[in-house]
């Protein structure tokens, strides 16, 4: 600066100072004024937070200061909820400080550039108006929302937030610390946040290119050894639009995260858990590929769509697992392993999942099933097994179903329905090996061979297995070929009931060479009951029965003729009665007729009138004429029409 006759040199930083001075001196006596009209002033910004907000807000105190930047700092802050809400406040702080950006006051504009909130509890719930729907109460369309573009930094100490839907409570989760960090204009977005609940804690971090709708970033959540990581074009509000991102789920100890959320309730140690999936929204649609899922030895593979905006919404999935073992899945789930079964008892009583099937309602869908090897709870093995799960609303169809199952196969459809908690069956066995079944079910029996044929076509209902075999109805047959049962007293036993000579009989003194065995049980609530309904021959003899099999009581009650199927027969059965099957399914007790019955002593009598040629002459005309083939009679339907038995 140059004054005639006089040469001076002044900096520009000496004008620039100056100036700040100045401002910094205005601020002072804007500050002073604050001070001095408070009262005013609190009036003044509860007006405008109330209308940017939509929320009645109420500010207990305020402090203004210049230095080392200009701010306010606001104390006992609160925000209304509106009426009907149970919190009476959505926010109360002790704490809320602005910061103001120094130039933007040069020129008369007030922009927030640092907000810091201090013992802050934050309560969050589902709006309950059911005319607008269920969701996040919006803001008035008068409101005027503050202009946050030059905010650069927040910080949130010492808080808590909680949230509440109709039907969950999250718990309060304390806030140690959050931090933002941005660009102005909200670019190049940073978070950090430390959440601890009880003594557990979640450490949160993000990075987005922007705060849009749609910013591409990464968002990383770490709770003990659980970690959650998004990458990609991530939604932070509902709109899905074009939304694109990598999930990453790695949990050691999955019940960390669980926990944090409070979700463990009732669950035991989770196995090791792992999902890894691409998720992408096109045309209203979310479909997720490469989907890669471990539980413990479980490992499923595959895709699946889901279309919300469809009536109803709509999932379409195709999953594949080389092994599913289902004792081992529940375990490795959490779930506690079921109680043994009562003694002498054939079914649980332990509830099937009804309530999680009714949950589905409004869904509707399929999902096509492969999976290598299926494990059931008594230890029978299905292999190959593909079938396509069909949701709509509470019931669930098992289509198409078809598994290699005891060197054999199995076919069929399985339909269950929530409503009514009902169950129906159609399914078809064939060459199913009894000896295999045997040994799967851990049974002991000396048997060998024994392919088997079951159709089954029966409807149930009930709250568990108990229940549903109580009301079981609809036909099972049952066709089994040839076997050997390996048992000197069998075949011992056998021998004194058909009277048959060794040599006659073509039979091994130590076994019983089954040809064939055969059931025709048509169910009524839980009750098969008919004349004939169960046969069997092996090389020697024939049985042909009638009774009842009740699984209602968990019984059966057979009789029938023991009968030589060649040879002289002069053994136990010509003199005694019918062989008696009774007691429970899972133990039953096989027996002769008393002796001294009538039917016995009329028989006896007449052979000692005779001098015995009664039964010889019986024993010759049983020979050779066996009768009907008992594995073809009871599927005889006259038989079956004319002969129910009534217990």
């Amino acid at each position: 600066m140059r004054l005639p006759g006089i040469s001076l040199d002044i900096p520009r930083y000496a004008v620039i100072s100056a100036l700040i001075a100045l401002l910094l001196a205005g601020v002072v006596a804007f500050a002073s004024h604050v001070v001095s009209d408070q009262s005013r002033w609190i009036n003044w910004l509860e007006q405008r937070a109330t209308a940017a907000s939509g929320r009645a807000v109420h500010i207990g105190a305020l402090s203004v200061h210049a230095l080392p930047q200009p701010g306010i700092d606001a104390y006992r802050v609160q925000v209304a909820n509106p009426a009907g809400a149970r919190a009476a406040n959505l926010l109360q702080a002790e704490q809320v400080s602005v910061r103001l950006a120094l130039w933007p006051l040069l020129i008369g504009q007030v922009q927030l550039s640092a907000l810091t909130v201090q013992g802050a509890q934050l309560e969050l719930e589902q709006s309950g108006d059911s005319a607008a729907g269920r969701g996040w109460p919006s803001l008035p369309a008068e409101a005027s929302p503050l202009d946050l573009d030059q905010l650069t930094a927040i910080e949130v100490r010492d808080s808590s937030v909680r949230y509440r839907g109709a039907n969950f409570d999250s718990g309060i989760t304390q806030i140690a610390n959050l931090s933002v960090r941005n660009k102005p204009g909200w670019r190049e977005v940073e978070v950090e946040a430390l959440l601890r609940r009880e003594t557990r804690e979640l450490i949160a971090s993000a990075r987005l290119d922007e705060l849009s709708v749609l910013p591409s970033g990464s968002i990383s959540v770490r709770t003990g050894s659980a970690r959650v990581s998004v990458e990609g074009r991530l939604p932070l509000q509902a709109v899905l639009t074009n939304a694109a991102v990598k999930l990453q789920v790695e949990a050691q100890r999955p019940a960390d995260l669980l926990a944090f959320m409070n979700l463990d309730a009732g669950l035991r140690t989770i196995a090791p858990l792992s999902l890894h999936a691409d998720l992408r929204e096109a045309g209203g649609k979310l479909s997720a590929s490469a989907i890669d899922f471990h539980l413990g030895k479980l490992h499923v593979t595959g895709t699946a769509q889901l279309d919300p905006g469809a009536s109803p919404p709509t999932v379409d999935a195709r999953l594949s697992a080389p092994r599913l073992d289902w004792v081992e899945l529940m375990a490795d789930a959490g779930r506690a392993p079921l109680p043994p079964k009562p003694a002498g008892k054939l079914f649980r009583v332990q509830p099937f999942a009804w309530r999680t099937l009714a949950a589905m309602q409004g869904m509707q869908g399929s999902v096509a099933l492969r999976i290598g090897s299926v494990m059931t709870r008594p230890g029978i093995e299905l292999t190959d097994v593909s079938s396509t799960m069909q949701i709509d609303g509470d019931r669930l169809q098992f289509s198409g179903i078809k598994a290699g199952l005891l060197g054999g196969s199995a076919t069929g459809d399985i339909r269950l329905t929530a409503a009514g908690k009902q169950a129906h069956m159609a399914l078809h066995l064939e060459d199913v090996s009894l000896q295999k079944w045997v040994s799967a079910t851990g049974g002991s029996a000396p048997l060998t061979g024994g392919p088997m044929q079951i159709d089954a076509l029966v409807d149930a209902h009930g709250d568990n297995i108990k229940e549903m075999a109580a009301s079981l109805t609809g036909p099972v047959r049952l066709r089994l070929g040839p076997a050997t049962l390996t048992s000197r007293s069998g075949a011992t036993a056998e021998a004194l009931l058909t009277g048959l000579l060794p040599i006659l009989s073509a039979r091994n003194d130590d076994r019983i060479a089954l040809e064939c065995a055969a059931a025709n049980l048509v169910f009524v609530d839980g009750r098969a009951a008919a004349s004939p309904l169960v046969g069997v021959r092996s090389q020697a003899s024939q049985l042909l029965t009638s009774g009842v099999v009740d699984l209602r009581e968990e019984t059966l009650d057979l009789s029938g003729r023991v009968r030589a199927r060649s040879g002289i027969a002069l053994g136990l059965a010509t003199l005694s009665g019918d062989v008696r099957i009774t007691g429970s399914l899972v133990n039953p007790q096989v027996r002769l007729d008393p002796t001294g019955s009538p039917s016995a002593l009329l028989r006896l009598g007449a052979a000692i009138a005779t001098g015995g040629l009664s039964l010889v002459g019986t024993a010759l005309w049983d020979g050779a004429n066996p009768g009907t083939d008992p594995c073809r009679a009871v599927f005889s339907d006259a038989s079956h029409r004319a002969g129910h038995v009534a217990h």
